[in-house]
């Protein structure tokens, strides 16, 4: 069921002759560009499983976005696909020192020749688009720098940091290793849709990151930083405005659902 997406990563250059790490590194950049971060299946009720076929008919086939549990989930199936000693694994989420709903992070543990590493294609637009490895180099991208280190917290003792502006490590997430059933990825859905402390249910959220920088839209406004550190924020005046970010960001599909939320929205207003 995977081949027809591993097909289409090999078309776009990947090559079997490069080291795992480069390969990795290829395969999260492809798919930072073609499934961005998006809620809307959580702000419609969507309530669907999380099986092989739904990510394949949602992302692959409609070309979509979606959550941690739907890109990872994804990004699982393909490594495997292509050979890497691949499993799921669960993080719980820490926002400024507040720990977000436990173990409803879905990312990638990977086993490489020389240790352990995770992939993660589902953290909003805040991507490495790399492998981290474990107490390994820390790695670059446009969102920021990024590390992976054995430190004991209360939710693991594994922790993904992200350096700040002044230089210190604020904790991203943490876990600890060991592989979760796919089941999980169902319950994540599940707690995400109707907890009250979910940060999902509450408003529309596109995100993504790439080669030249950053992006996340939601209802207010549009913000992009690039590579170099320039940033820029457009605030919307009105629902025309909105919609014409999304279309200009979003690929047809996402830009239908979207629309098709936003008229769901209105309608509902209008009965109120």
């Amino acid at each position: 069921m995977m081949s027809q997406l591993a097909e289409k990563i090999k078309e776009s250059g990947y090559a079997e002759a490069w080291p795992p790490v480069k390969q990795l590194s290829f395969i999260l950049e492809k798919f930072a560009e073609w499934f961005p971060f998006e809620n809307v299946d959580v702000l419609t009720g969507n309530e669907e499983k999380i099986t092989p076929e739904f990510l394949t008919g949602k992302m692959v086939q409609t070309q979509r976005g979606g959550l941690c549990y739907e890109t990872n989930a994804l990004l699982l199936l393909v490594l495997q696909e292509l050979g890497f000693e691949a499993e799921l694994g669960a993080a719980t989420v820490n926002n400024d020192g507040k720990w977000a709903l436990e173990h409803t992070h879905a990312l990638v543990l990977l086993q490489l020749n020389d240790g352990k590493y995770i992939a993660d294609s589902g953290f909003g637009n805040r991507l490495a688009l790399s492998p981290l490895k474990l107490d390994g180099p820390e790695v670059i991208s446009p969102a920021g720098t990024f590390r992976l280190r054995t430190r004991r917290t209360e939710k693991g003792t594994i922790a993904a940091e992200c350096q700040n502006s002044q230089g210190d490590w604020d904790l991203c997430y943490a876990f600890d290793w060991q592989a979760v059933p796919w089941e999980k990825l169902s319950e994540m859905k599940q707690l995400i849709h109707a907890h009250p402390h979910s940060p999902f249910n509450k408003q529309l959220l596109i995100a993504r990151a790439s080669a030249s920088g950053t992006e996340s839209i939601n209802e207010a406004r549009q913000h992009r930083k690039w590579q170099n550190g320039t940033e820029e924020t457009f605030s919307f005046e009105d629902k025309h405005d909105f919609l014409q970010a999304i279309r200009d960001s979003c690929s047809p599909a996402l830009t239908k659902a979207i629309e098709a939320y936003k008229a769901r929205q209105s309608s509902d207003q209008d009965k109120s």
